[in-house]
């Protein structure tokens, strides 16, 4: 029996252009710098780490963690002054999401503003379900009307990344919440990137009942490789994402890590702070190479593009590859032709990959 035949064809296409393929692949050399994948390298490590070395110990690894995160929830209520229902915490964001798409969308469709994060279509794809896009205006802003021209009867959620991924920037608050107030349907806003930004939506989020903030630890906390991530949102939608979610999926490390970096936000403030700083630092210096345009970003990163005739992202992405740099070609997705996304880093890896950079688009 051939085992493909196993797979449901409703998604076989979906999985046939990722399987045997990884993602966000590793560098092929281990020592490259990696610029690609918006980790946030200026969390202190050595801090971090000690505060990680002493979660482990608080921790027995020979019992489960608390059901649901449950330890992680109780401290981001009493941070944010939040009631526990209003909150699901999940493994990332990325578990979140997909059950928000399991939950709330199923089969119907989903809206989804572009370009953005891949990941959303997929996991509507997922659960067999269709992605509609609705794409950004030409200065990658939110079109609010747009939007809501678009919600029909089968629509079931609009999916708003903001600050946006892979644009950076954050889209007008009126904008976001005209969508909130006049389509009647669920508004998912991933703020993955918003301790970066002018402003959050949390606080709206338990004002409406159809709307959901998602919110991650991996950014501005530095917690990429522990997986922990919420949700905010009406009680009713959270208690519904919690019946679908299984009990262990959040481990008892990410809990107790997450507890103790949330007890130690000032100090984790400050780190964002220099994120904010090297990117005005990096956006200076990529606004000096000739035939590279970036764009205004709200994240931790930023989005470029390769205006030289000669070139193009991908030739771009592969000769900083072959410097031993990575950052993502973006150059494939809708509205972002020759576009690349460079991670902000510390300011010796924002230097390096300025230098190599300049050389390759400037060069002969």
């Amino acid at each position: 029996m051939d085992p493909s035949g196993m797979i449901d064809p409703e998604i076989r296409d979906l999985l046939s252009a990722r399987k045997g393929k990884e993602a966000y692949s590793d560098a092929s050399d281990a020592s490259a710098l990696r610029m690609s994948l918006n980790e946030n390298m200026l969390v202190d490590r050595s801090f971090s780490s000690t505060m990680l070395i002493e979660a482990a110990r608080a921790v027995d690894p020979r019992a489960y963690p608390r059901p649901k995160g449950a330890l992680a929830l109780k401290a981001i209520a009493e941070k944010y002054d939040l009631w526990e229902d209003q909150i699901a915490v999940g493994n990332g964001s990325d578990e979140l999401l997909e059950l928000i798409m399991k939950v709330f969308v199923g089969r119907g469709e989903a809206l989804t503003v572009e370009p953005t994060f891949e990941m959303y279509s997929f996991y509507i794809g997922l659960m067999r379900g269709k992605a509609s896009p609705v794409y950004l205006r030409d200065d990658f802003s939110l079109d609010a009307d747009a939007v809501l021209s678009r919600v029909g009867d089968e629509t079931k959620a609009i999916i708003i990344c903001s600050p946006n991924n892979p644009t950076g920037r954050q889209f007008a608050k009126d904008e976001v919440l005209k969508i909130v107030e006049d389509a009647d349907r669920l508004v998912v806003v991933d703020e993955a990137y918003a301790d970066f930004a002018p402003y959050s939506l949390v606080d709206e989020a338990v004002k409406y009942q159809n709307l959901l903030v998602l919110r991650t630890f991996s950014k501005a906390y530095g917690l990429a490789g522990l997986r922990i991530g919420y949700c905010v949102g009406d009680h009713e939608l959270i208690e519904w994402i919690r019946a679908a979610q299984s009990p262990f999926s959040v481990n008892a490390i990410a809990q107790e890590q997450a507890r103790r970096v949330l007890s130690n936000k000032e100090i984790y403030d400050i780190f964002v702070r220099k994120v904010v700083e090297e990117r005005g630092y990096l956006m200076a210096e990529l606004e000096m190479i000739n035939g590279v345009q970036p764009f205004h970003s709200d994240a931790n990163f930023i989005l470029f593009r390769i205006i030289d005739a000669k070139k193009n992202s991908s030739d771009v992405a592969r000769a900083l590859r072959d410097k031993g740099i990575e950052i993502r070609d973006r150059g494939g997705l809708p509205m972002l032709e020759n576009c690349l996304r460079v991670t902000v880093s510390t300011r010796e890896n924002n230097q390096k990959f300025v230098r190599a950079l300049r050389e390759i688009v400037e060069g002969d």
